[in-house]
C-alpha cells in the first residue's frame, strides 16, 4: 500500500474532523514531511520540510513533532509566524512499518481578541513566555534536560544535513560536583542548594549565548552543549569556570560551629558529532566525565 493511501485509510479510519486542521501531514526525523493531506480529503507524496508551513528556512527549535518521534509520546505547541498564530498537536504513528510524527496544524489567531494598539504583540508574548518557563529549571534558571535534548537532536540533525558541518565536530561537556552527597549529608541541604546555585552561577557567567547553551541535567548534574567548534578555546573556557569553582571558599555548620570548605567540580568534555541520538551523545560525555574522574582518582592515590 502506497503511504498517500496508507495515510488517508488512517485519518478515516481515526474518525479525525479534518476540516478543523488546515494542515496535517506526516513528519519524518529529519523534518521533511512526505505526505500531507488535501483540502479534498485525498492525500498526496510532497518533499517540503515541515518549517516551510512557517515560512522558516530551519527547523524551529520547540520542533514537536521531532520530540514526538524521539519520545514515541504526544506534544502539542503554540506557534507565532508571519503575524498569525497556530496551535500544534504531533502525535507518533506507524505507517507501513515505519515511524513517523503525525502533525495537526490549526490557525487560531482569530480565537484571540483584539489587543489594545499599545499591546499589539501581547499574545506573542505571552506565548513566548510559556515556552522559555517551559525550558527552564526552576530551582537555577539554567536551561532544563528537555530544552537540552531538543538542542541536541537539532545541532546533530544540522550536522548531518548541512554540508559545511559535517566535518566540524559538535561539543558537548558533562559536569558534576565531586562528593556532592556527602556534602549534603554533612553540611545540610541548604548548604547543598546554596553550592548548586552558585555552580549554575558560575556556569552561566562563564558561558555566553554566543558560546552555547548551559543546562542543569539533573541533581548535581550541568551540561553545556557548544557552539563553538574550536577544541581549545572550549577547553580554555571550561578550565577557568572550574578554577572559579574550585577556589570558592563556602561556609557550613558542623557540631554547632561554622567551617569553611571548598568543593570541586569535574567536567568532561566530547566531541559528539557522530551520535545517532541526543541520549547518544549524552552518554559520550557522560563517559568523558568519568574518564575524567577516574583519572583524578587514580592521580591523588599515588
Amino acid at each position: 500500500m502506497e503511504l498517500d493511501k496508507a495515510l488517508a485509510d488512517f485519518l478515516a479510519s481515526e474518525g479525525i474532523f479534518q476540516q478543523m486542521f488546515d494542515h496535517i501531514r506526516l513528519v519524518e526525523q529529519d523534518g521533511h514531511y512526505v505526505c500531507k493531506r488535501n483540502q479534498d480529503g485525498s492525500c498526496s507524496i510532497t518533499d517540503e520540510t515541515c518549517f516551510s508551513v512557517w515560512g522558516r528556512k530551519h527547523r524551529c527549535t520547540n520542533c514537536v513533532s521531532q520530540q514526538t518521534y524521539n519520545e514515541n509520546r504526544q506534544h502539542v505547541k503554540f506557534e507565532y509566524a508571519n503575524d498569525r498564530y497556530y496551535f500544534v498537536i504531533a502525535r507518533p504513528v506507524h505507517l507501513r512499518g515505519q515511524k513517523y510524527a503525525l502533525e495537526f496544524v490549526m490557525d487560531v489567531t482569530n480565537q484571540f481578541t483584539k489587543n489594545n494598539p499599545e499591546e499589539e504583540n501581547f499574545v506573542m508574548n505571552l506565548i513566548h513566555e510559556l515556552e522559555r518557563v517551559s525550558s527552564r529549571d526552576p530551582f537555577t534558571n539554567l536551561f532544563n534536560k528537555k530544552h537540552l535534548q531538543t538542542e541536541l537532536a537539532t545541532a546533530l540533525q544540522e550536522q548531518k544535513s548541512v554540508p559545511a558541518l559535517s566535518d566540524q565536530p559538535l561539543y558537548l561537556s558533562l559536569w558534576d560536583i565531586d562528593n556532592f552527597k556527602k556534602i549534603n549529608d554533612t553540611y545540610g541541604h541548604d548548604v547543598g542548594d546554596n553550592i548548586l546555585l552558585y555552580v549554575a552561577g558560575a556556569l552561566q557567567r562563564g558561558i555566553k549565548p554566543q558560546n552555547g547553551i548551559t543546562a542543569r541535567f539533573g541533581g548535581d548534574e550541568f551540561a553545556i552543549l557548544f557552539r563553538s567548534r574550536d577544541y581549545a578555546h572550549c577547553q580554555q573556557l571550561l578550565s577557568t569556570i572550574k578554577a572559579e569553582i574550585d577556589s570558592y571558599t563556602h561556609h557550613g555548620m558542623t557540631c554547632n560551629e561554622t567551617v569553611c570548605f571548598r568543593v570541586s567540580v569535574s567536567y568532561g568534555l566530547a566531541d559528539v558529532r557522530q551520535a545517532d541520538s541526543p541520549e547518544n551523545a549524552i552518554h559520550i560525555a557522560d563517559q568523558q566525565l568519568y574518564t575524567h574522574k577516574r583519572k583524578i582518582h587514580e592521580n591523588d592515590g599515588r
